[in-house]
């Protein structure tokens, strides 16, 4: 029996902007691009393991993107399977609803599926096919969870469940495994992702992927990285950089063989359309050296959505009220599109604690922030209980669906 051809993919990120700049024709080249890949290759299933989306209330263009990337797809290769799974950053419901107006090649699930309030396994249990059209493995299509998702059950019992209901099915068949959350371990990009937590912990490879899983797919961060496990668990990254954190990665789908043995993961780079810059390339500097790096860019005249991207970082060593227009005026002329200013304020050789810095509102997290307010309060930190706690209604907050909000 011939084996199944996965492409991973996630975190897509549609409707994204960057401090006001539109990413839209670097998802297009994305688009095109993963489409003569998922040719090129022989694929025979597309999975995409969450955050579609990069709110869940997205502009119009960026579902018209998606559906027209849908479209594209299946009148260029009737055989494949394409497999979307919903993200933190999705609507679970804006994910689902259209799944009625697809085909049978075309699974989109939002939220955890249920019946009678329980995991409706005949959904979440998709059998894959092979080039000859035989059913060569299983997926678990798990998508992202949000508390009230569970129930009773912790996130290590759905699994698996999960992982039973799949290997009954199988016999003997490869099985696949998805999810969109933060695994231990993974490698975060601070400017662009969150830890996301259930119960207040962070869920651990070994608890999620046994060794009878033949592949775990993930989404969620944004690098590409191996987790350890007792299987191949991988998560394939976001298309391009989604901050200037994430400039230095190396961006791309993976390419999964579902072999009858171990199956074989290979990265494919994804290429990059628009660059990523950051003055000074090290640490921050004073604006005086700053400025004169800014002047010293060549001046070239490209397209808008062409335009590197560009974070300046300085050094406050003294109050410089002048110091937005002297980066602006440093800039005129250039096509460079600038996204932020850092502002690093050093005291005594090292930075001051949270009243003492000076400090970007995008950059502050909030459970670094509800630490610091406990300890600034109580004279110690919040005790684990209390860590957990925030964390949950913090990620109810973050997560909340507009689209099941009622009235205005």
């Amino acid at each position: 029996m011939k084996p199944v051809k996965i492409l991973h993919t996630s975190d897509w990120h549609l409707g994204h902007e960057l401090a006001g700049h539109s990413r839209e024709a670097e998802h297009d080249a994305f688009l095109a691009w993963l489409l003569d890949a998922t040719e090129e290759q022989f694929c025979d299933v597309l999975l995409v393991t969450g955050d579609l989306y990069d709110m869940a209330n997205p502009p119009v263009s960026a579902q018209q993107r998606l559906y027209t990337f849908i479209a594209n797809a299946r009148n260029r290769l009737p055989h494949l399977q394409i497999i979307m799974i919903g993200g933190n950053h999705d609507s679970a419901l804006r994910i689902d609803l259209p799944g009625a107006l697809v085909d049978e090649r075309v699974y989109l699930v939002g939220g955890l599926p249920k019946k009678n309030r329980q995991p409706d396994f005949e959904r979440i249990c998709i059998p894959l096919e092979n080039s000859d059209g035989q059913v060569a493995g299983w997926l678990g299509a798990v998508p992202f969870c949000r508390p009230g998702d569970l129930g009773k059950e912790s996130l290590e019992e759905l699994y698996a469940e999960t992982t039973r209901q799949l290997l009954a099915r199988a016999n003997g068949l490869p099985i696949v495994l998805t999810g969109h959350l933060h695994v231990a371990g993974g490698d975060v990009s601070e400017l662009s992702e969150r830890r996301i937590v259930i119960g207040g912990e962070e869920a651990h490879a070994a608890s999620l992927f046994s060794a009878d899983v033949t592949y775990g797919a993930l989404g969620h961060l944004h690098r590409p990285q191996r987790i350890t496990g007792p299987s191949l668990i991988r998560y394939a990254g976001s298309p391009f950089p989604l901050s200037v954190t994430e400039r230095n990665y190396r961006h791309s789908v993976t390419l999964v063989t579902m072999t009858p043995g171990e199956p074989v993961a290979e990265e494919l780079l994804i290429p990059r359309t628009v660059p990523f810059l950051r003055v000074p390339n090290g640490g921050p500097r004073s604006l005086d050296d700053v400025v004169k790096e800014l002047e010293a860019l060549p001046v070239k005249t490209l397209p808008r959505d062409q335009q590197p991207f560009l974070e300046v970082s300085v050094l406050m060593e003294t109050a410089e009220p002048h110091l937005q227009a002297r980066i602006l005026n440093a800039l005129e002329g250039k096509s460079l599109r600038l996204t932020r200013i850092n502002r690093v304020v050093q005291q005594g050789g090292h930075l001051g604690s949270l009243a003492d810095q000076r400090q970007e509102l995008a950059d502050l997290h909030p459970e670094k922030v509800f630490a610091a307010l406990h300890e600034r309060r109580y004279a110690k930190t919040p005790d684990t209980a209390l860590e957990r706690a925030f964390a949950e209604l913090l990620l109810l907050a973050e997560t909340a669906d507009p689209t099941l909000t009622k009235g205005d």
